[in-house]
Parts: C-alpha cells; sequence; structure tokens
C-alpha cells in the first residue's frame, strides 16, 4: 500500500514540475531558497522539560502567474517527563509541495488556484513509548512528525470595490491512510472540507480594518476500515484594526474559536456523538508593531484563553482552562541585493487548570523560548 502510495506521490509531483517548466510566458524563472535554524524549549512547574530544534528548507520558483514550491525539514526533539525515561527522536518531517495559478485582471474577479501536497517523508508508526513526543501546539512548533498522502486543491477569489475588498477560499483535504502507531494502524484519517471568508476596509490610505471567519467540516478517522472518531466540526471568527505607513505599521487582532461534539467509537460498534462538548471555547488576541527600514525590527505580544470544556470537574473527559501569554521580538535586514536574514525571539507563559483527559493531571505553570533564525537568497 504504501509503495503504491509514493508511486502516485511522485508521479503527481514529476506532473507539476512538467506543467511549470513547460508553461509559455515571457516571464523570467524567479527563484528562491530560504532555510535556517529554529530552536524551541519549554519546562513547567513539575520538572517536566522538553527541546526541539527544527531545519527547515524552502525552495520556491515563479514564472509569470505560475509558482511551485517545496518545503521540507529535519527536526530533533527531546522530552524529559517528570515522572517517566526521556525520550528523543531525530528524523525528516514530510515533505510539502504547493503549486498554484493566480488569474488576475482578466475578470470581474481575482482568482488563485492551488494544489498541495503532502509527500509522506516523515516519522509515523510510533512505537507506544515514543508517542510522549508528540506535544501540544501550544508548547512546541512541530508536533505532527508525519502523515499519508495528502491532496488539497483549493480556490479562492477577490474583489475590490473602492474602500472595499472581499475574499472567498474553499478548499477539499483529501488524506491518506498510514500506520499512526504499533498498536494504531492502516489508520484513515477524515477528509477535510474547509472555507474561509474576509472583508477588508479602508478608512483612508493608513488605516484599515479586517473582519475574517472560517469553517471545517472533517470526515469520519477509521483504523482497520472501522469508525473510529469524527471532529466536530469548527468555526473561527475575526477581527483586526491595522495602521500602515512607509517607516511602520501595527495592527490588532482578535479571534475566537468555537468546536461542534465529536464523536467517538462505541464499544459494539459505530460512532456516538459526545454528551458535552470536549472542547473549550478559544479566545486569542495578536498586538504586532513593524518598524520598516534598511534594518526592519518588530515586536508582537499575544494572549490566548480557553475555556474549560462542558464536562464537570469530576468527569473522566474534564479539561480546565488554559491561559498563554507570548512576547515576540525580531530584526530582519537586507544584507545585499539578493540575500536577507531574519532573527525572531519569544518567550511564553502558560497556566494549564487540572485536567481528567486525556489523562488526570494537576494544575500546571509552563515557561518556554523559541528563537528562529532565517536566511534567504534569491536568483
Amino acid at each position: 500500500m504504501r509503495q503504491k502510495t509514493l508511486a502516485y506521490m511522485f508521479i503527481l509531483l514529476l506532473g507539476a514540475v512538467y506543467i511549470f517548466l513547460n508553461v509559455k510566458t515571457a516571464a523570467a524563472y524567479d527563484l528562491s531558497l530560504q532555510t535556517g535554524f529554529q530552536l524551541d524549549w519549554w519546562k513547567d512547574d513539575k520538572d517536566s522539560k522538553a527541546v526541539q530544534a527544527h531545519i527547515p528548507v524552502k525552495i520556491e520558483a515563479r514564472q509569470g502567474d505560475y509558482s511551485l514550491s517545496l518545503l521540507a525539514g529535519y527536526a530533533s526533539t527531546h522530552v524529559e517527563p517528570s515522572h517517566g525515561e526521556n525520550r528523543t527522536l531525530s528524523h525528516l518531517l514530510d515533505t510539502k509541495v504547493n503549486f498554484s495559478y493566480a488569474i488576475t485582471d482578466r475578470m470581474p474577479v481575482d482568482m488563485l488556484i492551488g494544489l498541495d501536497l503532502n509527500l509522506p517523508t516523515g516519522k509515523t508508526d510510533f512505537v507506544q513509548e515514543e508517542l510522549a513526543l508528540i506535544m501540544d501546539p501550544d508548547l512546541i512548533s512541530i508536533n505532527t512528525f508525519g502523515e499519508g498522502f495528502n491532496v488539497n486543491p483549493t480556490v479562492s477569489v477577490v474583489r475590490d470595490w473602492g474602500v472595499w475588498t472581499a475574499g472567498l477560499g474553499v478548499g477539499y483535504l483529501w488524506r491518506g491512510e498510514y500506520d499512526f502507531s504499533r498498536n494504531v494502524q492502516d489508520y484513515d484519517p477524515g477528509d477535510v472540507v474547509n472555507a474561509t471568508v474576509e472583508v477588508r476596509y479602508y478608512f483612508s490610505p493608513a488605516w484599515n480594518s479586517r473582519f475574517f471567519g472560517a469553517y471545517a467540516w472533517y470526515g469520519k478517522d477509521t483504523v482497520e476500515g472501522e469508525d473510529f472518531a469524527q471532529p466536530g466540526r469548527h468555526y473561527l471568527f475575526g477581527a483586526g484594526l491595522y495602521y500602515d505607513r512607509t517607516r511602520w505599521n501595527a495592527g490588532l487582532t482578535v479571534k475566537t474559536v468555537l468546536r461542534d461534539k465529536s464523536k467517538f467509537q462505541e464499544t459494539s460498534g459505530g460512532l456516538f456523538t459526545e454528551d458535552s462538548n470536549g472542547h473549550g471555547r478559544e479566545f486569542a488576541g495578536d498586538l504586532a508593531y513593524l518598524l520598516n527600514d534598511k534594518t526592519a525590527l518588530n515586536a508582537s505580544l499575544r494572549g490566548l484563553y480557553i475555556t474549560d470544556n462542558d464536562y464537570p470537574e469530576g468527569s473522566s473527559r474534564f479539561v480546565g482552562a488554559r491561559g498563554k501569554a507570548e512576547l515576540g521580538l525580531g530584526v530582519s535586514r537586507r544584507i545585499c541585493r539578493n540575500l536577507r536574514y531574519e532573527v525572531n525571539v519569544k518567550g511564553f507563559v502558560m497556566h494549564d487548570e487540572e485536567t481528567n483527559f486525556p489523562e488526570t493531571r494537576d494544575a500546571r505553570d509552563f515557561t518556554g523560548l523559541s528563537t528562529v533564525m532565517k536566511l534567504t537568497t534569491s536568483f
């Protein structure tokens, strides 16, 4: 099965490359290469800690309205739980390929047609002891080390009406089967249908506002052909206010995420809808500032609050509230015409209330630090 998937994967990739290289256009190829290094670290007040080093490599080619990009990476993750053995995993990550075609100034709306592929070059088929390396995304940058062969076609349209701009995007994510762990073989995650919408209003050349939303529907997850689970539908609503000048700009964004009840496997087979909503309501805010010059400076302040879920505190499925604050500082500079570097440092504090799911844990306090260095060159 995996060999057949890999064969399809490379056929599609070669086809995309062939189409891109044979597009008839007068524009020259623009190539860019980006690499760097990212280091994430966190610890909690129970003496658990983790560190992760990540090296991404991105290659992008553009010719006229067409673009083709490839993103690969390598990550090394080390976890030291307060109880249990230390675990380390060093492995390639999945490879992401994106092909897009932009249609502008030829129709009443501008359109972007995209095709995203996930190539399964990462780590799957975990042994039980390795599952501790899959951590919360609010703690670590890389928490998905590998999936199956995924195909995600997307279409986005944008229309301007003077001071108004509106955009709509739809996508369908087909997710292929893979072995998640030694105990979860032939795991087939459900497909995803998603849609996004955004409206911008420009008060003046400097000030503009943004209103946006997103919707996602998830199909059933199966294991060895049997229904396993089905996440509830996701809804996102947000708004932002931005000030943009030549020398500096700033923005404030707030959003909330709501999730429907999920479905889980019955002992007798099939799925049942959970009694209460296992997800709390999520609220997030982002305040960012950028000083533009030959050397650009940026600062950001982010806040996250997730309410406890709808189960009573004594329930085995109760998940307590979470609060997180993050401060980021960064600098970027163009060394020469075709070379630019960027350095960002972010620190956070996070508090989790008592939780009974997926395991019973006392309240915990976290501190963490993330350093990102990027180097981009173009040809």
